[in-house]
C-alpha cells in the first residue's frame, strides 16, 4: 500500500512540475503581447494627434479662406479620421473659423459641422444618464453651434433635426434647445421694417442707399437721389453722394431765415446687417414754441379757438425736432469735407437758398477747421424776393 501511495504522490508532483515553467512561459508570453498592444495603441494615439493637430492647423494656414476650403477641411478629418477622435475640439475650431471663411450664414455649412460627431453613441440608455447629462462637453459644443445659427439669423430645418436626434436622442438638452429655435426664430424673420437682402451685398453705394431709407422712413415722401462729384466744378474728391430729402424738408428750407446759419454734422453712424454706414446731416437751429394757452389745466379763462380771433399754429413736423430741423442727410463714398461740400453744390440746384444761407461744417475730426459758403448781397434779394412771393 505505501508503495502505490508513494508512486501515485511523486507522479503527481512529477506533472506539477512539469507543467509549472509552461504556465510561467504562458504568462511571459500574455504579458509580452499586453505590452506590444500598448505601444501599438500609443503609436496609434500619437498618430491620430499629430493628425487632428494638422487639422486643427488646416483652417489657420488655408491659402485661400473660401467655403469650398472649409468644406475640403472637413471632408480630410471625416476620411482620414474613422475614429473621429478630438471632435469637439475640432468643432470648436471649425466654427472660430466660419466667420473668416464667410461661411457664418451657410445652413449647409452647419449641417456638415455637426455631421462630424459619431452617431447613437451619445444618446442615453436610461434614466440617469439622462439626468447627468449624458457626454456633456458634446452637447454643449452642439449648442454652441446653435448659438452661433441663431446670432447669425440662420434657421435650422428638419434635416438638422434628424440629424441631432440620430447623435443625442430626444431627451437631450441639444434638442430643446433647437426646438425653442424653431418656435421663436420663424416668428421674428420677417419683422425688420427695414429689410435686407440675402446675401447682403458688398458694394458700399448700394448698402449708402439702404441707410438712408432706414433713416428717411418717418417721412414716405423722401425721395433718395444719387450725385457724382465728377459734375461739380473744382471738386477734388472722385466719389459718389447719396443724398435723402423730401419735399416737406425742402419747404422748412425755404422759410428758414437768410440770416441764420446752417450746420453740417456728422458723421454719424447707422448699421445695415453687419456694416457699418457714416452719414451726414444738414441741421438748422431749433425753432421756439410759442404756446397759444399757457395752462391748458386753467378753467378760469376759457375760450373756444372757433371764437378767439387767433391763428392756429401747426403742429410741428416729423422733421422738427427739440435739437433742431434736419432738411436733408447724405453719404458719401470718401467722407470727407470735399465730398460733403460737392453735396451742399449738388443741392443748390434744386434749392437756391442754399447759395444764399450761410453753411457751416460742424465735422467730428482732429481738425477745428470750420469751411463757410459765402452768400452775396444781390442773391439775399432775389432770396428775399422769392419767400415774399411764396408766404404770399
Amino acid at each position: 500500500m505505501l508503495s502505490r501511495i508513494t508512486r501515485t504522490i511523486l507522479a503527481s508532483s512529477a506533472t506539477a512540475l512539469s507543467r509549472q515553467p509552461l504556465r510561467e512561459v504562458e504568462g511571459r508570453s500574455l504579458s509580452r503581447a499586453i505590452h506590444t498592444s500598448q505601444e501599438r495603441c500609443k503609436k496609434d494615439d500619437k498618430k491620430d494627434n499629430k493628425q487632428s493637430a494638422l487639422v486643427l492647423h488646416a483652417f489657420a494656414n488655408a491659402e485661400s479662406k473660401e467655403r469650398e476650403t472649409f468644406l475640403e477641411i472637413l471632408r480630410e478629418y471625416k476620411t482620414n479620421n474613422e475614429m473621429r477622435r478630438g471632435h469637439v475640439e475640432f468643432i470648436q475650431v471649425a466654427l472660430k473659423y466660419m466667420d473668416e471663411f464667410g461661411v457664418n450664414r451657410d445652413l449647409a455649412v452647419y449641417k456638415d459641422v455637426l455631421d462630424v460627431l459619431p452617431k447613437g453613441k451619445f444618446i442615453p440608455q436610461n434614466y440617469f444618464q439622462t439626468i447627468l447629462t449624458h457626454y456633456p462637453k458634446q452637447q454643449d459644443v452642439a449648442i454652441d453651434l446653435l448659438c452661433k445659427m441663431e446670432h447669425n439669423t440662420v434657421i435650422p430645418d428638419v434635416e438638422m433635426q434628424e440629424m441631432l436626434l440620430n447623435i443625442f436622442g430626444v431627451q437631450a438638452l441639444v434638442l430643446k434647445k433647437f426646438w425653442r429655435m424653431m418656435y421663436w426664430m420663424p416668428k421674428f424673420a420677417n419683422l425688420n421694417p427695414w429689410p435686407c437682402p440675402t446675401p447682403v451685398p458688398k458694394d458700399p453705394k448700394v448698402l449708402a442707399k439702404l441707410a438712408m431709407n432706414k433713416i428717411s422712413s418717418a417721412d414716405v415722401q423722401t425721395e433718395i437721389a444719387e450725385f457724382k462729384t465728377k459734375d461739380v466744378e473744382d471738386a477734388i474728391d472722385d466719389t459718389w453722394i447719396v443724398s435723402a430729402m423730401s419735399s416737406l424738408q425742402e419747404e422748412l428750407l425755404q422759410k428758414q431765415p437768410l440770416d441764420t446759419p446752417i450746420f453740417v454734422e456728422g458723421p454719424f453712424t447707422v448699421w445695415v446687417a453687419d456694416h457699418c454706414i457714416d452719414y451726414f446731416i444738414l441741421k438748422g437751429a431749433p425753432k421756439e414754441k410759442n404756446n397759444v394757452y399757457q395752462d391748458p389745466d386753467d378753467v378760469s379763462d376759457i375760450k373756444i379757438p372757433f371764437w378767439d380771433k387767433k391763428r392756429i399754429i401747426l403742429a410741428p413736423t416729423v422733421h422738427e425736432q427739440n435739437d433742431g430741423t434736419y432738411f436733408a442727410m447724405c453719404a458719401t463714398g470718401t467722407s470727407t469735407k470735399d465730398s460733403l461740400l460737392s453735396w451742399i453744390r449738388c443741392l443748390q440746384e434744386k434749392n437756391p437758398v442754399l447759395t444764399v444761407i450761410p453753411v457751416v461744417f460742424k465735422l467730428m475730426s482732429s481738425t477745428r477747421e470750420q469751411l463757410y459758403i459765402g452768400s452775396s448781397e444781390n442773391n439775399i434779394v432775389q432770396i428775399k424776393e422769392q419767400q415774399k412771393n411764396t408766404n404770399s
